[in-house]
């Protein structure tokens, strides 16, 4: 019998859950609907879309008055260097170790292709291949769910309950799909000053990551829910040769671009090496072993057996990036006339470093494949080179870890959970130095055929998962009251005689009409210009 190696603990034996009526998913859906037209786009590390993201916060401030009203004693809403937010909710009972949610409020550009919709229209609309209402547009998955599903989730924990019991941070950054070091960067020196000088240390960060995925792992039926516990490095390669110019009547045996073409044909085909077994991709296949299909448990519960098989299998599909260093050719230049000998060739090679490899021995391997040494490889610095982050702890002793899983089990009940390795980049890289537990998830379910969607054309999300969204974080924040270190309590004989400040601990009583969302009409599509795109586009992000 093949058992998994992690065993959920119940953390609440009485969930409570939010239970939206029709009326009010459908409001929460057009909220995300409005937060997609903004166009708030990061094009580079020197332009992003000002403009765009000053009308989005003025959405934010007049949809989610609760939060940044200012009225609420325990909510502090700060604005880090402009564009991003940090949001400090202090809980009922004084907390040593509070945790941090995060979100980013930009998007990557739009790439050439065939949107069926407009891009930033927000529409709602039905698809009738499945039946299912899809919030559509830039953003609706990378990442502006989680941004509105965390203030979705606090408004009505706040309206319904009052003050929170423990203490959390949320975070928004405004330029992730472009390194963050505007964003994050500057919200991390925020964070750790509030953590200072309140006497807090977090407990667990939870930011975007992977997904809730059907039908992506071989031989399983089931959802998995698959946790990044550790995120992938992340580098540039310039590819570069130089040749004499001349004409081409007069072409020599190869030119740049030919000698250019041979070397990236070998990076393709040879790749980096398979590091299976050597990093958490070996969990992430025991904690699936068990509910496979016969023949795959059989190899999965097996590893010490099967490893090579597995891996072949793994190669065959986009699962290949889990177990190696990825090799993409993103950037290509050459030539400047069709009569002209390219007197310079060069390509832009992005690497995802698994966590098994380093920068060096990546280098070290592209030179080795491409074996010609008039072919220049040179680490670019467009961006800060990063390694793999450290692995954060995935057992089922580790109580933060718990009541992430906890949380998924709360509203995915039938998906498997699986630690794994993050994919691609996210601002977490930021905040490593503030926390050894750092995890990578977002609740949105996508199937094979929904993974293009991710940073491609047609990016939507079902109105049924954004509510999941917003009850995961909803879960996610009651959950968390069960590992609460209070600090000790200072009390001074003075202040017993003070006037204390009242302190909110129960449901809210709104008067303010809460401001419309733009609804869906047909106006929508030509109302909103697409801006021009013709812009060198740079990205580490997600």
């Amino acid at each position: 019998m093949v058992e998994s190696p992690f065993v959920l603990k119940n953390i609440d034996t009485r969930p409570k859950f939010m239970n939206a009526s029709a009326q009010e998913i459908q409001k929460r859906a057009h909220s995300l609907g409005t937060a997609i037209t903004f166009q708030t786009i990061s094009y580079n590390s020197s332009y992003t879309n000002i403009t765009a993201l000053e009308e989005f916060h003025t959405f934010l401030r007049e949809k989610y008055d609760l939060i940044f009203g200012g009225s609420l004693s325990f909510v502090n809403v700060q604005e880090v260097n402009t564009h991003s937010l940090l949001i400090r909710v202090e809980g009922q009972r004084p907390t040593k170790n509070p945790f941090l949610l995060c979100g980013h409020m930009d998007v990557v550009p739009i790439a050439s292709g065939q949107w069926a919709r407009h891009p930033f229209s927000g529409d709602i609309y039905r698809d009738e291949s499945d039946g299912e209402e899809y919030i559509f547009g830039r953003g609706a998955i990378d990442n502006k769910q989680a941004v509105i599903g965390l203030l979705e989730a606090l408004t009505y924990l706040i309206e319904k309950e009052g003050q929170p019991q423990r203490t959390f941070y949320m975070a928004f950054g405004h330029d992730e799909e472009v390194g963050g070091k505007q964003g994050a960067g500057f919200i991390a020196r925020k964070l750790e000053e509030s953590l200072n000088k309140e006497n807090e240390k977090l407990s667990f960060i939870l930011d975007e990551g992977m997904f809730v995925m059907d039908g992506v792992f071989p031989g399983v039926s089931d959802p998995v829910a698959y946790v990044g516990v550790v995120e992938k490095g992340f580098i540039d390669v310039s590819l570069t040769v130089n040749g004499d110019p001349g004409h081409s009547s007069s072409p020599p045996k190869e030119t740049t671009i030919g000698i250019l073409a041979k070397a990236i044909t070998n990076l393709e085909e040879k790749q980096q090496p398979s590091r299976f077994g050597s990093s958490v991709e070996y969990d992430t296949m025991k904690y699936v072993a068990p509910h496979a299909s016969f023949g795959y448990k059989l190899i999965l519960g097996n590893l010490w057996l099967f490893s090579s098989i597995l891996s072949s299998i793994l190669s065959k599909g986009s699962t290949d990036a889990i177990q190696r260093t990825t090799t993409a050719v993103t950037i290509i230049k050459g030539g400047i006339k069709s009569n002209v000998l390219p007197s310079e060739a060069s390509a832009v090679v992005n690497h995802r470093i698994h966590p098994a490899d380093t920068i060096e021995t990546v280098i070290a391997q592209d030179i080795k494949n491409i074996n010609d040494d008039r072919v220049q490889v040179t680490l670019m610095d467009t961006f800060d080179a990063s390694e793999a982050t450290p692995v954060s702890p995935y057992d089922s002793d580790f109580v933060p870890f718990q009541i992430i899983a906890n949380s998924i089990h709360d509203v995915f009940n039938n998906a498997i959970l699986s630690p794994g390795v993050m994919l691609g980049g996210t601002d977490t890289k930021h905040y490593l130095h503030l926390c050894d537990a750092v995890y990578r998830f977002q609740p949105v379910r996508l199937s094979k055929s929904d993974i293009p969607r991710f940073h491609g054309t047609d990016e939507r999300i079902s109105v049924k998962n954004f509510n999941q969204v917003i009850e995961f974080y909803y879960r996610l924040i009651h959950n968390a009251n069960f590992d609460i270190e209070e600090k000790p309590m200072e009390i001074k004989a003075a202040s017993l005689l003070e006037e204390k400040p009242v302190v909110l601990n129960k449901p809210v009583v709104l008067n303010k009409p809460v401001v419309l969302d733009k609804g869906n009409n047909d106006e929508v599509f030509n109302a909103l210009p697409i801006e021009d795109y013709d812009i060198d586009y740079e990205g580490s992000g997600l």
